[in-house]
């Protein structure tokens, strides 16, 4: 695929435009109070009509504003310099605004001049839960440089300095973007996304399917998808698709449990007739607690989960560790009850029900076929889509009554197979929306698969094994798990490798922990070896109410932070302040320190790997993850843990 990485800025006396070819040098448009470059930009737009441009959030902004100016140039000829980029600063702000309050764009995807790939909706960071910045990228992908805005939109009479400013500004957005576009095609590292090429995954669906997604998201692929199979089953045309869902104004819970649900402890069954009983308003979830055989089982919006304290579980020549998955979960308990919308009827199930075989069909070949590979991977997304977007109001799944049989059958039916483990002697670690961990006595092994099987009969779940040497809890959704191969999983304190929308602040503190936990190296002796200092780096955003001063205690002075701010807890440095805005109406304290005691930061927006590593204090890291080691080590029970910040001892 040929693609130009592009951004644009839109200041009221200078509008710039840098692109890059990978492999050829940067080609930079102005138009200024010195230079006018705009018919040879609109030329450059014409001969790369072919490649695509890929921007971050540019089919919002940046190809509005460019398209725009395509057709609007030829009449600004008799304009001055500074008019023009007046004009095209008014034009962004009236884009902006429209943003703002979701007015749909000028320009739809399919009308602009230039094909477009827009990485912000790809990796859905459209989404409120998930909207990230491009500076926050840059702090996520360890890059050298974060640079916020230099210069405000609005300032007149810019010095050529000023100008040169903004131009390096846009240079590093232009290179964090092209960064950006090899994470999304897995030309990286990172684990998470090495190989995993997101814009081939959405070719190869519009080959297959006739779906053009190069912009969806992974969710609206889903979408989409349910779309194409349930107009296939119902016989109707897209166009025809309901536009709105099945609101109901109560939901019975005896109308959201599977038949098969039943228990056989006392306790147990009168759980299940209260419930049964109940009815849910718009505004009610289901969430319920249980005290069973000394674990406290939590029904939630989310699913069942075991309210964990901090404690570690061992294999050894007496006892398995097992940790049973239900296959496809979610999706299984809405084919095999037979359930759908209400408003859409059994051809949605019909057509679900399609997706979900055809996937399992597949499967197996694709790990010797990409283009295959490709077909699994859009197949899962849509099949997992459904029980999300039933519970979103606004799309043409919606039927909350589905959302909450799907959550309530789910926890229900987990229940019973702990009821059956736990009265059979077999000790339930934890659960969590699809699974079940037990910690059983080898005697047990066969009682433990009758009942599996008995569970797997009545229900038409399957359920899958994972076994473990050790897992170690610092509370229900902070653990680390090793399985007998060596395998570890991690969630919570102890994740080491983040999604790019998280946050992956002081990363060597579950790197530290990691590897106590799995090789019994001492914390002090990772952080204190660790050569890598991105992974010492965390990062603080100021708001509308608050910004971030560094203050120097020896000198008194004070250095006032742009928005977002990478440093690490150094041994010489500065005092790290959130302080609130004069217009703020928070409540919060006017000055608070950032890292509380006696710490001192460095600040370093610009950072290569090569940095000195003899700044960093690494007794800030260290007690960090011995707060960690200590509550699980004392199940909890509180124990201070004093550490010199000017030394590596632990007192």
């Amino acid at each position: 695929m040929d693609i130009i990485c592009y951004d644009i800025e839109t200041m009221k006396e200078y509008f710039l435009v840098v692109a890059l070819i990978p492999g050829e040098p940067y080609k930079v448009f102005k138009v200024n109070k010195n230079e006018n470059n705009l018919d040879a930009f609109v030329a450059f737009t014409q001969k790369y009509k072919d490649h695509y441009w890929v921007g971050y959030n540019n089919l919002r902004f940046d190809s509005q504003i460019v398209e725009w100016v395509i057709r609007n140039y030829q009449d600004w000829h008799d304009l001055s310099n500074l008019e023009i980029t007046a004009k095209i600063s008014q034009k962004s702000a009236d884009v902006i605004h429209d943003a703002n309050f979701d007015v749909f764009p000028e320009f739809r995807e399919w009308e602009l001049s230039n094909k477009q790939i827009d990485l912000f909706k790809v990796h859905h960071y459209d989404n409120k839960n998930r909207r990230v910045s491009l500076k926050r990228l840059e702090f996520e992908m360890d890059l050298d440089n974060i640079e916020e805005m230099p210069i405000h939109h609005s300032k007149t009479n810019m010095t050529d300095e000023e100008i040169n400013l903004i131009t390096d500004y846009c240079f590093n957005d232009v290179s964090a973007t092209y960064e950006f576009y090899k994470v999304t095609i897995g030309d990286t590292t990172h684990p998470l996304y090495k190989n995993k090429n997101k814009i081939e995954l959405r070719q190869d669906i519009e080959q297959e399917f006739g779906i053009k997604c190069l912009n969806y998201s992974d969710s609206k692929i889903g979408d989409e998808m349910i779309k194409k199979y349930y107009c296939q089953e119902k016989g109707i045309e897209y166009k025809d698709l309901p536009k709105k869902g099945t609101f109901r104004k109560n939901v019975h819970v005896k109308d959201c449990i599977a038949d098969y649900v039943e228990f056989t402890t006392p306790q147990l069954k009168q759980f299940l007739r209260e419930v049964k009983r109940e009815s849910l308003t718009m505004k009610d979830d289901f969430k319920h607690e249980v005290v069973y055989y000394g674990n406290t089982y939590s029904f939630m919006k989310g699913g069942l989960h075991t309210e964990n304290s901090p404690k570690i579980f061992e294999a050894d020549e007496e006892y398995e560790i097992i940790d049973w998955d239900v296959s496809s979960y979610y999706p299984a308990i809405i084919i095999n009850n037979g359930r759908y919308p209400k408003h859409l009827g059994p051809q949605f199930l019909a057509g679900y029900k399609k997706m979900f075989e055809k996937r399992l069909e597949l499967k197996p070949k694709a790990k010797k076929d990409k283009r295959i590979a490709g077909i699994v991977e859009a197949l899962k997304l849509s099949v997992n889509s459904v029980y999300g977007k039933s519970s979103d109001m606004q799309n043409w799944i919606y039927d909350r009554q589905l959302t909450m049989f799907t959550t309530i059958t789910g926890e229900l039916s987990l229940m019973m197979l702990i009821e059956a483990y736990e009265t059979n002697g077999i000790n339930v670690i934890s659960a969590n929306t699809d699974g079940v961990t037990i910690r059983i006595r080898k005697a047990l092994i066969d009682k433990m698969h009758e009942i599996n099987k008995w569970w797997s009969e009545l229900t038409k779940y399957e359920l899958e094994r994972a076994d473990y040497q050790k897992i170690i809890f610092s509370t229900v959704n902070d653990y680390i798990a090793i399985k007998t191969d060596g395998e570890v999983k991690k969630k919570g304190d102890f994740v080491t490798d983040f999604e790019l929308h998280k946050n992956k602040s002081a990363r060597i503190v579950p790197m530290a922990l990691e590897q106590y936990y799995t090789s019994g190296i001492p914390v002090d002796v990772t952080i204190s070896g660790h050569t890598d200092i991105y992974d010492f780096c965390l990062r603080q955003k100021s708001s509308k109410d608050f910004h971030y001063e560094g203050f120097d205690r020896a000198t008194g002075n004070k250095t006032v932070y742009n928005k977002l701010i990478r440093y690490y807890i150094s041994n010489t440095g500065e005092k790290l302040l959130k302080v609130k805005n004069e217009d703020s109406d928070s409540g919060a304290a006017s000055v608070s320190q950032v890292e509380a005691g006696e710490w001192l930061v460095t600040v370093c927006n610009q950072l290569n790997k090569d940095h000195p590593m003899d700044n960093i204090n690494h007794a800030y890291y260290i007690e960090r993850a011995e707060k960690i080691i200590s509550k699980i080590r004392t199940e909890g029970k509180a124990r201070k843990i004093v550490v010199n910040p000017n030394q590596l001892t632990l007192f």
